[in-house]
């Protein structure tokens, strides 16, 4: 199956805002709309769990914003302000923007970011395509050398010690700083993967912004999972610690992110059969509450066992089995390798101890399944949807065939004695150790 949680480049970036494939376009807009009457300092953090696609959300605000910026010139430009249209366009352009993108992450060896942030900064300001272009390279070069050589010497606790006796600094760092933001314009600043970073490097990051960067005409915009965050802060502080108080001081407000909708409708290129089995991987998914990376990891484990391919290139009405191996393939693979990602004594409660109820409810509530069956009636889908499960999963006793129903469709499972091997054959592939794990965070769902 093709990844859900595509790497953020800039050809993804583009091309997934130029389709809205993970419908947040609506979203971005309404953040850039509120941008536009902002007449203070700002430091807002976007809110959203590891895997859920904050990085391209900020990267997809970034490209609109700088889109928008009639100095620059990009050979997509054009098609992004198609895609955004003449009448948003004029909600979004009351002031001038310039963007700065800033991985924390790969910054956090640095002694002292407020080094590599400002060579952020300055760098986004030579690309300047006006006369300033020499003053504001001049500017920018100040900023960090006042940030390398005067601000980073300083341990941050002894801040206002250096400002009793070197009370210019600030003033000097602030003054070229402001030369850098777009006159009549304001200065958006995207901090990335804070969460990741080394406590001491987090939490200097967030008193560095809030000393020295506290400009009425510029933005921050955290993209973080804050309760990873918190966890950052208490592990520097203290397991005692208040992570929410102490953020307080530094988030003018928190916004949850906005949902992903990647679907299989927003996938091109498949048959109908392949969309209807990824429609019901998208019901799952959406069961079980999976991010973008979780969703990835799901489909990676689908592909390896096979049973996608087996469905759609397969035979079933000549089956052995009647339509048993195609309700396995279809509907309870998928179901079980989700559940042992998320709850490995559920999924061994399902397979080995008779405990069906919540993959009956399910099943019962998918409108797949109910399509499957040409079934409409919710008790009617209960009732097929509990005998699938018992004549897999619960009788023992050899039986040459079970009926499912045989109106308005015959549905049954020839010998489903055989068919719990088969399940736990193919379920041997997605072994105890291939539950989901974010390889960069090391969290692991059991």
């Amino acid at each position: 199956m093709k990844k859900r949680d595509l790497e953020p480049t800039e050809e993804n970036i583009i091309d997934t805002f130029v389709k809205n494939s993970v419908g947040r376009n609506n979203s971005l807009f309404k953040f850039i709309e509120m941008l536009n009457y902002q007449d203070d300092s700002y430091s807002i953090a976007f809110d959203g769990r590891w895997g859920s696609g904050k990085t391209f959300f900020v990267k997809q605000c970034k490209l609109v914003l700088d889109c928008l910026n009639e100095e620059n010139q990009y050979s997509y430009k054009d098609q992004i302000l198609d895609v955004i249209g003449q009448d948003e366009i004029a909600k979004l352009t009351k002031i001038k923007f310039k963007t700065v993108y800033f991985d924390a992450w790969k910054n956090d060896s640095d002694l002292d970011p407020i080094v590599s942030l400002s060579k952020s900064i300055a760098t986004t300001a030579f690309n300047i395509k006006t006369k300033a272009k020499t003053v504001a390279i001049e500017a920018g070069k100040e900023l960090v050398k006042i940030a390398a050589k005067e601000i980073a010497k300083a341990d941050i606790d002894n801040i206002l010690d250096i400002f009793h006796t070197e009370e210019d600094i600030e003033a000097k760092f602030k003054k070229e700083l402001a030369s850098l933001i777009p006159k009549n314009g304001r200065l958006i600043v995207f901090i990335d993967e804070l969460d990741r970073c080394r406590p001491t490097y987090a939490v200097k990051l967030l008193e560095r912004v809030q000393h020295f960067f506290d400009n009425k005409k510029i933005t921050f915009v955290f993209s973080v999972n804050l309760y990873e965050l918190k966890n950052t802060i208490k592990k520097l502080y203290g397991s005692s610690f208040d992570g929410d108080r102490y953020l307080d001081r530094f988030f003018y407000s928190i916004i949850s992110l906005p949902d992903a909708n990647y679907t299989s409708e927003n996938i091109q290129g498949m048959s109908s059969d392949e969309k209807t089995y990824l429609k019901y991987c998208d019901e799952i998914t959406q069961k079980f509450n999976f991010s973008l990376r979780e969703e990835n990891h799901f489909t990676s484990m689908i592909d390896i066992t096979g049973v996608k391919n087996r469905f759609l290139s397969s035979n079933y009405h000549a089956d052995v089995f009647g339509n048993g191996n195609e309700i396995i393939d279809f509907f309870i693979i998928p179901y079980l390798i989700a559940l042992k990602m998320v709850d490995s004594d559920q999924f061994n409660a399902f397979v080995y101890y008779n405990d069906g109820t919540d993959f009956i409810d399910f099943l019962a509530s998918s409108k797949i399944f109910s399509i499957f069956l040409l079934i409409n009636d919710s008790n009617t889908l209960k009732k097929a949807a509990k005998d699938i499960y018992d004549c897999i999963f619960v009788r023992n006793e050899i039986v040459e065939s079970v009926g499912i129903t045989q109106e308005p469709k015959n549905i049954y499972i020839r010998e489903p004695y055989k068919l719990k091997t088969e399940v736990n054959d193919i379920l041997s592939l997605v072994s105890n150790d291939s539950v989901y794990e974010d390889k960069d965070t090391k969290s692991t769902k059991k």
